[in-house]
């Protein structure tokens, strides 16, 4: 795992020039990672609540992000969990992601994230393909497909997330995103659809109701925090 590691941060020392986008890209809402980097420099805060009926369980998450190169980026993330309000701790992951593509012509890009939870009981380790593209300029859509290993790298089960947002304007998207888990002779189908605001190009609101063994809703914030360069 070090040399995986270490491989990823020579691949991104290639790598100088910013990229920074006019409005801010979140991986919320929904389960779908974004294809997008943050950009160099730029500090990226995701945080939320969700709240699953079936067990009567808060999950508060936060996800942090910073780009150490237009194609790079570091991220970790805390979930926490328990009906007492976040009594417990339920994932802790470190991870990077890196731009494979990117080609604006054909409005296609493609990323790899790779994550290690250090902070569950059954450590595990996660590889995800992230694929974003477009049918129209409002209609977009996000195609998730990961593989989560064990502590042995032994294989756990495959991941997919299908995520289809539509603009309705300058501020307002919504979303739509079939779930789940594959292989190992299981396949499990989820669904949720939300609602984003982008107050301004740097803050976003969000809202989400889902159902997965039950149902579950939830909402958060993302705050970008530029570089003074941008």
């Amino acid at each position: 795992m070090k040399k995986l590691l270490l491989g990823i941060f020579i691949l991104s020392s290639a790598f100088a020039n910013a990229q920074f986008t006019e409005t801010l890209s979140s991986d919320r809402p929904g389960q779908a990672l974004s294809s997008s980097v943050v950009g160099k420099k730029v500090f990226q805060i995701q945080a939320g609540i969700d709240y699953f009926e079936s067990s009567s369980d808060f999950y508060p998450s936060s996800f942090f992000r910073y780009g150490l190169s237009e194609r790079f980026e570091l991220n970790s993330g805390i979930i926490l969990s328990g009906n007492e309000f976040a009594s417990d701790l339920e994932s802790l992951t470190l991870g990077a992601r890196y731009v494979l593509n990117s080609n604006p012509e054909a409005n296609l890009k493609s990323s790899l994230q790779f994550s290690y939870d250090v902070g569950a009981t059954n450590k595990s380790s996660q590889i995800t393909y992230i694929l974003g593209s477009s049918f129209s300029e409002n209609l977009s859509y996000t195609i998730n497909l990961g593989l989560n290993f064990n502590e042995d790298f032994a294989l756990n089960n495959g991941i997919y997330i299908f995520n289809l947002s539509y603009v309705l304007n300058e501020k307002v998207g919504v979303f739509l995103e079939p779930f789940g888990t594959f292989l190992k002779g299981d396949f499990q189908f989820n669904l949720d659809s939300g609602v984003y605001y982008l107050v301004n190009n740097n803050f976003q609101l969000d809202f989400l109701i889902g159902e997965s063994n039950g149902f579950f809703t939830g909402a958060g914030i993302t705050w970008r925090i530029p570089s003074k360069n941008n």
